[in-house]
């Protein structure tokens, strides 16, 4: 897979490069140290990655972002940062990142974090997700008769939903219920149809609002 990093502190691109290339499944095509930079230089076409710091000069990483989505159908961004800034997670989701992770994480949880995003799943750090669905389930709950889930989604829907909520992937969905990992992304295809959502995030938000866990 082909990786872009965008990082205005050069010791920790140079390492998280090191970690993508002796990984063997990445090849890191284009570093750069700024938004501008990168705009610049990387034909974000010719990218799988783009492994993106939140808080950059020359442009910020959410502006990079919402650049990089106007300008490539394929290439998944995954912000990088060192804080827990809820409107800032919030912002980089509505604009389609696929993962938001603190670079405090330890090196194997970012790499399932890029694992996952090319499985077309969204990924958060574990801390961001806990604060995330805690702030979310202290507004009260619809009733069934007004949720937007119970009305709309299937059974199975409401079970696979329960457990993206509870943080499972893909696959560990699939062996919970005893089906094919792709008999899963089928129905949360359906599930991000009905709902009229673009990833996991809006999903988790919304069904924690309604009081499912």
């Amino acid at each position: 897979m082909r990786v872009a990093i965008v990082d205005d502190h050069p010791i920790f691109a140079a390492g998280l490069k090191q970690l993508l290339e002796s990984d063997g499944r990445y090849e890191v095509r284009a570093v750069a140290q700024s938004g501008e930079e990168a705009q610049k230089t990387i034909d974000f076409n010719e990218i799988d990655i783009a492994l993106v710091d939140v808080n950059m000069p020359g442009g910020g990483g959410i502006e990079l972002l919402k650049a990089i989505k106007r300008r490539s159908k394929n290439c998944r961004v995954i912000m990088l940062t060192v804080e827990e800034d809820e409107e800032t997670i919030n912002r980089a989701m509505k604009e389609g990142a696929q993962g938001y992770i603190l670079k405090q994480e330890s090196p194997e949880h970012l790499l399932k974090a890029i694992q996952a995003s090319m499985d077309g799943e969204i990924l958060l750090s574990s801390h961001v997700y806990a604060r995330m669905v805690d702030r979310i389930r202290k507004t009260s709950p619809p009733d069934k008769e007004q949720s937007i889930i119970y009305s709309k989604l299937t059974e199975r829907e409401i079970e696979i939903t329960r457990l993206i909520v509870q943080g499972k992937n893909n696959k560990q969905i699939a062996q919970e219920l005893y089906i094919s990992e792709s008999t899963v992304k089928n129905h949360i295809s359906n599930i991000m149809y009905k709902l009229s959502l673009k990833n996991r995030t809006e999903l988790v938000a919304i069904a924690v609002r309604e009081g499912i866990q």
